[in-house]
């Protein structure tokens, strides 16, 4: 578990980003803390299928599948289902 994959962090640029929690500037791939919420990500919605090398995988969750990245936010996705 990875900053990036929290509920919690706010990117401030592609090295950084800020714990929501504890307003503390971290590193996007530093260690997550023991406060850590996972994101709604696609990668970890169970509509989510087949991902490749690189994290491209198939969305099964509308009535169209289509492909979709492991790691694009899906907070507002109304298909969204946490695995």
């Amino acid at each position: 578990m990875k900053h990036f994959d929290c509920k919690n962090f706010v990117h401030l640029d592609c090295e950084k980003g800020m714990c929501a929690l504890s307003k503390m500037v971290v590193a996007v791939e530093g260690d997550a803390c023991q406060k850590f919420v996972q994101a709604e990500k696609c990668g970890v919605c169970a509509h989510f299928t087949n991902p490749d090398k690189y994290g491209i995988g198939l969305c099964k969750g509308f009535e169209k599948e289509n492909w979709a990245y492991n790691t694009c936010g899906a907070a507002g996705c109304e298909k969204f289902k946490m695995r």
